[in-house]
């Protein structure tokens, strides 16, 4: 997190401040964060009073955009469009900030994209992504880029820990996303603690009984009913074996699966290198699968039929 925040200091005391900034990462509470330190570096000069003015959101040429709801509303664009023309009240640099910037409506982008085009003087603009593939490509030539690292999974478990998720869906989910609005909201519309219990049992049939894991399936399917909880089903079968590659290797401290540590190790004493591998190869063929609309009772079967012998 440290680099990019330092490049973005240098850029300010070399004077070399661009007029528009697009941050994209999958963090999007450090991106913030990161976007708010360097807006109080642009407008404050270390002076305390403003600082705080920024971080409460009360700096009269600081703008801070976001939304709750699925898209940022055309008011809001309109009133930062209107604030932005103004001259600076309090320094000689205006700055806004707009949180999920892919939560623009085309109107909203292309408004934004002739305030990018033609910049008031002084206005820097700071965007922040974790879509950046749902952006226009006119906006995107005019930023400048700054990416920010993955989010590091023991950070992420224990950030929606505080989100009141249960440790254990909470490492299932880090399999999946490591976006954490993303595992909130499915948290919030599935069992993932029944989820998990049936992923379990199935990995562990997969690799001791395939005639069972045959039958098993069924089962797991009533828990993943649709295809998103397919393919969330398919990364917690691959966390799993990522468990057992980590036991072969004596990596065993960043488990997924804590509660199954010993029949984890057992089953990496069991298993060849090529064997987990060929596990490995089957769950991304799976996902393939599973994207081009495949049957999924057909998917898992397939994993079964050409996994582990």
């Amino acid at each position: 997190m440290m680099d990019e925040q330092e490049r973005l200091t240098k850029a300010y005391q070399s004077n070399k401040l661009s007029h528009a900034y697009l941050f994209e990462g999958d963090d999007g509470q450090t991106m913030q964060q990161v976007a708010i330190d360097f807006t109080k570096l642009i407008l404050c000069n270390g002076d305390y009073q403003c600082q705080l003015k920024v971080e409460t959101f009360n700096h009269p040429d600081f703008m801070y955009v976001s939304s709750e709801e699925t898209t940022i509303k055309k008011d809001q664009v309109e009133q930062l469009v209107h604030h932005m023309n103004q001259l600076p009240i309090e320094g000689d640099y205006k700055v806004y900030i707009i949180e999920s910037f892919e939560k623009l409506t085309v109107q909203g982008e292309n408004s934004i994209l002739k305030f990018l085009e033609e910049p008031p003087e002084n206005t820097i603009a700071i965007l922040l992504t974790t879509k950046p593939e749902q952006i226009l490509d006119t906006i995107h030539s005019r930023c400048q880029h700054v990416y920010f690292k993955p989010i590091d999974k023991t950070k992420f478990i224990n950030r929606l820990v505080e989100r009141e998720i249960a440790k254990p869906v909470a490492e299932l989910l880090s399999t999946y996303t490591t976006q954490i609005e993303v595992a909130v909201t499915l948290n919030e519309e599935t069992d993932l603690m029944a989820l998990r219990k049936s992923v379990v049992k199935w990995c562990q049939l997969l690799l001791t009984n395939r005639s069972m894991a045959l039958i098993a399936i069924v089962d797991l399917l009533k828990q993943a009913k649709n295809r998103k909880l397919q393919l969330v089903t398919l990364a917690a079968v691959n966390g799993f074996f990522e468990d057992v590659m980590h036991a072969k290797v004596g990596m065993d401290q960043d488990m997924i699966y804590h509660d199954l540590k010993e029949d984890i190790k057992a089953f990496s004493k069991k298993l060849t290198y090529n064997q987990i591998i060929l596990m490995y190869d089957q769950i991304t063929e799976a996902h393939k699968k599973l994207n081009q609309n495949v049957n999924p009772m057909l998917v898992f079967e397939q994993i079964v039929i050409k996994g582990v012998n």
